[in-house]
């Protein structure tokens, strides 16, 4: 699959997304597109960056692609659009725009405002799917409420595909994992024993250490488990 994730918001986790959610289940290449990002990737290596207005040679290098993510930046997505409609018919590169929103009513307007631009450049709804990123656990029963204003333009417009269970819940894993400049994926793939450390530990920063770690390994590993879920609801499948 090729995959943009966009939104005119900042804010809404799309580098999260890109990097916890698609690339570990999907492989292939990983692009961002933007000018300054602050959630960006510590590791560049495997990221290439593009601005907006080289969305011609973005557009040719996916033709060749199976597999890519493209994490459009807040600071690119007009360019990225305005480039997109010079391109007539260069959206069916992608098969599906992943649209993170927040519940804060201003990323749900900008959303809002996201879909439509994609509608307008000829995206079809089944491959513009949104995500409802970092809710509360306590608010997960009452979605409509939350998302008020996107779930009232759904049942107004249907310009996109509404995935109920497209949930990712709120984490503080994410924040842990940025001070460890490491990913999700590798501390589930971890298989050092915390525990055995920990008992061993001979004096108190390894021993806090220790315990940092095995927090780190049970959050992300139902953060993990969350990521699955969702990826199964926009996509139907497995890794």
């Amino acid at each position: 699959m090729k995959i943009a994730v966009v939104n005119f918001s900042g804010n809404t986790g799309k580098t999260t997304l890109s990097d916890s959610l698609l690339s570990p289940r999907m492989g292939g290449v990983r692009f961002a597109v933007e000018t300054i990002n602050a959630g960006a990737s510590d590791d560049a290596a495997e990221i290439e960056r593009l601005k907006g207005r080289q969305f011609g040679e973005l557009s040719e290098i996916l033709m060749t692609e199976d597999n890519a993510v493209v994490d459009v930046g807040a600071s690119n997505v007009e360019d990225f659009f305005k480039y997109m409609g010079q391109f007539a018919g260069s959206h069916e590169e992608f098969d599906f725009f992943l649209v993170p929103t927040v519940s804060e009513k201003k990323q749900q307007a900008d959303t809002i405002n996201t879909i439509k631009t994609l509608a307008a450049l000829g995206v079809p709804r089944s491959r513009i799917l949104v995500v409802f990123n970092k809710v509360e656990i306590d608010d997960a029963d009452d979605l409509p409420h939350t998302f008020a204003a996107l779930m009232g333009f759904h049942e107004m417009e249907k310009k996109f595909t509404l995935k109920r269970d497209a949930v990712i819940y709120s984490n503080e894993v994410f924040e842990r994992l940025r001070a460890l400049k490491t990913s999700i994926a590798a501390v589930v793939q971890d298989t050092t024993d915390y525990r055995e450390q920990l008992r061993a530990a001979q004096d108190d920063a390894a021993k806090e250490q220790a315990k940092r770690m095995i927090s780190v390994q049970r959050l992300a590993k139902s953060a993990w488990q969350n990521l699955d879920q969702v990826y199964v609801s926009l996509f139907g499948k497995g890794k």
